[in-house]
């Protein structure tokens, strides 16, 4: 019978939506790991409207365990098992994930008795669940004392070790159970060998957000294969995140209020009928934010997404640099990428917004002031970036460095259009484009080509405020460029710029034209970058 319910499970989820429950001491109820697995899950069809409840409790147990005058004396450490029918009858699980373990050998040394009341407590819970119809996922504890191995006298980590053994042992028996011991190990060490301050664990227990983070990939790495998922597991950052576990917050304390646990020190929650529109509010919210499509790009990963109901990417380096740094292309995403590929290798993110027929116009600087809102909050990236403008992404990255140039740390344009009035406006030596100079006067709002040529806010116009807040800038040309002339474009700005004491340096392509763009060696775009970022 046991059988034939994990065969039909995955259909099961499509039948009806289900409902996860996350169970564990401290470290489950301080929410950050739990909440970055449920980002992860509602990015899933099969999870994507499930109701999902952290009822975590901590100094929690599954052994019954409890230390001479814990707390204070106050009070024993609660044990799950006290709770758990009202837990699976109120809430009626299709899915558990547990993690218990830290609390279960109350930090003594290796002992028998409590290992086989760790054991026996573990193998009743996991049997209440699945006679209540639930199917259960065990996850092992996570690392004590990971940052200061030395002040372990009791050598409590090795009794973790003992346990998450046992409970992976169990699998041979049709357990689920997901390892995170070895990952964390691997992250806290390369964590350690980044920045040696790095510290998971402040008081040896109890996960900082970085190490959170690092038992949420974890979690998921192994849950991905365990539950059948499709793609790789995408865990919310920055707004989502938050969003999302302010929601997991109302429910999880709705919830152990709904089922009476005894622990005291725990706030009162809503009630549960309160608590879920709210919630589910805040779950949509985070749904918007997580809608992206995952693909690869160069060997990078790549994600793209709808924003404001414009096309939008953003291409992941497979190591961040500290500070999460990211270029902005402006116009025509993978024209010419070799900057832009190097700068991954370097750790830099790259971004994309499709403002095209928009011609660094009031209405695309309000897009792109939103853009970079949404991806500092929503991806954690840097608040500051090099603009990067090829061509007519000239206008954009020079206009919005003017109005912002606190959050631009350098500009790098190829070829660029620094004067509408030269392209596509065709009032000087080229040619310009009459079907762009239309959509430019529309997209400005101009009511007359005369009004367009007394614009005073072109690039050429408006330095003032990049040289003030010193923003470098470089430029890579070619100086027989036909299509954007250059004495009507990037000489009348490298001029001004120096005049008004900005940093400038203009790379010239004897005989170029406006075409190709880039350099075939990008490294000094890329030293560019990399200093700009710096400084």
């Amino acid at each position: 019978m046991k059988a034939l319910f994990l065969l039909l499970f995955p259909l099961l989820l499509h039948a009806a939506e289900p409902r996860v429950l996350f169970l564990g001491d401290s470290i489950t109820y301080d929410g950050r790991w739990a909440t970055g697995v449920e980002s992860a899950l509602r990015t899933t069809p099969a999870f994507e409207k499930a109701e999902i409840v952290n009822a975590g409790l901590p100094s929690e147990t599954a052994s019954g365990l409890s230390e001479p005058g814990h707390a204070g004396g106050k009070f024993p450490r609660p044990c799950v098992h006290e709770r758990l029918q009202r837990v699976l009858d109120g809430f009626e699980p299709t899915l558990v994930i547990a993690c218990y373990g830290m609390n279960d050998g109350i930090y003594l040394p290796a002992d028998p008795a409590r290992t086989e009341a760790f054991q026996k407590g573990i193998a009743t819970l996991k049997g209440e669940v699945e006679k209540a119809g639930a199917r259960i996922i065990f996850v092992t504890p996570p690392l004590f004392q990971a940052d200061m191995p030395v002040p372990d006298a009791a050598r409590y980590d090795a009794v973790l070790d003992g346990y998450a053994a046992w409970l992976v042992s169990q699998k041979s028996g049709g357990w689920e159970v997901v390892d995170i011991r070895p990952s964390l190990r691997e992250s806290v060490a390369k964590a350690k060998a980044a920045d040696p301050a790095f510290v998971f664990a402040g008081d040896g227990i109890h996960p900082g957000d970085e190490g959170h983070r690092f038992v949420a990939r974890a979690v998921c790495d192994g849950l991905w294969p365990v539950l059948k998922l499709p793609g790789e597991p995408r865990i919310a950052e920055g707004k989502a995140f938050a969003t999302m576990r302010e929601a997991q917050e109302l429910l999880k304390l709705a919830w152990l209020g709904e089922t009476k646990h005894l622990r005291p020190g725990i706030p009162a929650g809503l009630p549960v009928a309160a608590a879920r529109p709210r919630a589910a509010k805040l779950v949509a919210n985070h749904g918007a934010a997580m809608t992206l499509k995952e693909s690869e790009w160069k060997g990078y990963g790549r994600i793209d997404f709808r924003f404001e109901g414009r096309p939008a990417l953003l291409v992941r380096p497979k190591s961040p640099a500290p500070g999460k740094p990211w270029i902005w292309r402006t116009e025509f995403f993978g024209h010419e990428p070799q900057a832009d590929l190097a700068l991954l290798e370097r750790g830099f993110h790259v971004a994309y917004l499709d403002l095209q027929d928009l011609y660094g116009a009031p209405v695309a600087m309000s897009a792109m002031d939103r853009f970079h809102t949404h991806l500092s909050e929503e991806h954690g990236l840097s608040n500051r970036m090099v603009l990067e403008g090829f061509s007519r992404g000239g206008l954009y990255a020079f206009n919005w460095g003017a109005l912002r140039p606190l959050l631009v740390a350098g500009i790098y344009v190829d070829a660029p259009v620094c004067d509408f009035k030269s392209w596509p406006g065709g009032k000087g030596k080229g040619p310009g484009s009459a079907g762009d100079w239309q959509k430019l006067l529309k997209a400005y709002g101009f009511k007359s080509e005369d009004e367009a040529l007394a614009w005073k806010m072109n690039p050429v116009d408006r330095l003032e405020p990049l040289a003030k807040a010193g923003v470098p800038v470089f430029a890579v040309i070619g100086d027989a460029d036909e299509v954007v002339p250059v004495s009507e474009n990037i000489d009348r700005v490298e001029k001004r710029y120096r005049e008004l004491g900005g940093p400038i340096e203009v790379i010239r392509k004897p005989g170029g034209k406006h075409h190709p763009h880039s350099l075939q060696d990008p490294a000094p775009i890329v030293d560019f970058a990399v200093k700009a970022v710096a400084r």
